[in-house]
């Protein structure tokens, strides 16, 4: 499937996108006449975070909180909040990388905690030739830290 971009994975990348939306909406919407959100209280989070992968490693973004434009974070976890297939275009909502502190991060290795913001962007996604689903219990992890003494 080689798209005139010269990246063949474009189109595989936009339909996986497209299964992950229809998979996080059904999280979201699915409700039963007896039970209610079960499904959505049993898994706990409304998103399925991901990361996106370019020729050259994950893609990274930095955003700022839309109240404090000074407020500036970089990320390479994003949710997904709107899908084109015909443009093979997505809009992403980033996710905030903490460490154990509550500081922001950068490091995959030290991440122990995401935030969902409200800063979104758009991405094409022929320059994406990967995607990974990451950790959803990243999304609701209570960080607690004890003092010292």
């Amino acid at each position: 499937m080689e798209k005139e971009s010269g990246m063949p994975n474009a189109k595989c990348i936009c339909t996986a996108l497209n299964e992950l939306k229809k998979l996080q909406d059904y999280i979201n919407h699915s409700e039963t006449p007896y039970f209610g959100k079960l499904l959505s209280n049993l898994v706990g989070v409304d998103t399925i975070p991901f990361t996106l992968f370019k020729k050259d490693g994950p893609l990274i973004i930095t955003g700022c909180e839309k109240e404090k434009a000074e407020d500036c974070f970089t990320t390479s976890y994003f949710r997904l909040e709107k899908l084109d297939e015909d443009t093979c275009c997505a809009t992403v909502s980033l996710l905030r990388p903490l460490d154990i502190y509550g500081e922001d991060v950068e490091s995959m290795c030290e991440v122990m905690k995401l935030i969902k913001t409200s800063t979104c962007v758009e991405i094409d996604l022929d320059c994406i030739c990967a995607i990974q689903c990451v950790d959803s219990a990243l999304l609701k992890r209570i960080i607690i830290v004890e003092p010292k003494w």
